[in-house]
């Protein structure tokens, strides 16, 4: 898994931090390895240290079920991305899951992995307060969106 920092920077930034980088701040962008979400769900964590936990799981939990579709159904490169929007008592963290195949968009409820399979996005319709799908040529953006508690 691969982080990619700041220009000039060493670290990357945690998504509680201001950077000065301006209204769109990126967080963390990485590559997906499919072989070990744990590697993920522990960047995410790691991310967002100091925030308060039921937040935190509820990231893990939507990154997950996001990058577990992507996974599982999407050819690659498979890449995770997550920034933090906004200043003040209206920030919300942005999760986007991108991949290679556009014409492969996710449904709640349905999958093709097996009849057990496919509540993983009703609960990032509960957990989220919007999400949805961007196709942009041979590409495609699943993303959720959680307001960051204050």
């Amino acid at each position: 898994m691969s982080v990619t920092l700041y220009p000039g920077s060493d670290q990357p930034s945690r998504a509680g931090e201001h950077t000065g980088h301006g209204k769109d701040e990126v967080a963390l962008e990485t590559s997906l390895p499919c072989e070990d979400l744990a590697v993920m769900r522990q960047e995410v964590r790691n991310l967002l240290r100091g925030f308060h936990e039921e937040f935190v799981q509820d990231v893990e939990l939507v990154c997950n079920e996001l990058v577990a579709n992507a996974c599982d159904h999407a050819d690659g490169p498979r890449r995770l991305r997550i920034c933090r929007r906004g200043h003040g008592d209206d920030d919300e963290l942005v999760i986007e899951v991108h991949d290679a195949s556009a014409d492969r968009v996710p449904t709640v409820g349905g999958s093709t992995a097996g009849r057990n399979r496919g509540n993983g996005l009703r609960m990032v319709q509960v957990l989220s307060s919007d999400w949805g799908v961007r196709r942009t040529g041979a590409t495609k953006v699943v993303w959720a969106r959680l307001p960051v508690p204050v």
